[in-house]
């Protein structure tokens, strides 16, 4: 498995994007009904969590575009399927997430060209998860109108999503490639 982020794309990055985009998007659309079950869709913790593990690895191989294009065609698809109330609003938020991450792992490789996969992978992690903190709050306080207590309730637990399960899916999804072979 080759251990370069890259900035820019070639058409099989760009199809490998899509593909990964497809399949998170496929799981979205079932874990977001489940988490509208669970929540009435004032939370996605199943959504939330299958969404950044699949933007963690793609902007580990190919960098925000890769990212970008990966959360937008299941994003795309969650619009499709009106998978979760706010299905209308993942598009714009999941870019600004896929943007970060993407630009997280370039900076990891200039910076730190000898870093482990794993060390690559949480520490883009963690950027998400800071990002979390005004991302939370937009989402519940700006458009779900709910008051700022659950802001600071959920808060915690969509850090800990970020930094627990979706890190951990993205590495064994990419330790799975490996493992498999694929040259990607």
């Amino acid at each position: 498995m080759r251990n370069i982020t890259k900035l820019r794309i070639n058409t099989r990055d760009i199809l490998t994007s899509m593909v990964f985009g497809v399949t998170a998007g496929v799981f979205a659309s079932i874990l977001e009904r489940v988490d509208t079950i669970l929540t009435g869709g004032n939370a996605t913790p199943l959504g939330y969590s299958n969404t950044y593990a699949w933007i963690l690895l793609s902007a580990y191989l190919y960098g925000p575009f890769g990212a970008l294009i990966t959360t937008e065609v299941q994003a795309i698809i969650g619009l499709l399927t009106a998978a979760n109330p706010l299905s209308w609003l993942w598009p714009a938020v999941n870019a600004v997430f896929a943007i970060v991450a993407g630009v997280t792992a370039i900076a990891i490789q200039k910076i730190r060209p000898q870093s482990s996969p794993k060390t690559r992978i949480v520490t883009m992690s963690f950027m998400l998860a800071l990002l979390d903190i005004p991302a939370v709050y937009f989402v519940m306080v700006v458009v779900l109108g709910l008051p700022v207590i659950v802001y600071y309730v959920g808060l915690p637990l969509y850090i800990g999503l970020q930094l627990l399960p979706a890190t951990i899916i993205a590495y064994l999804l990419l330790r799975a490639m490996e493992r498999a072979g694929l040259k990607i």
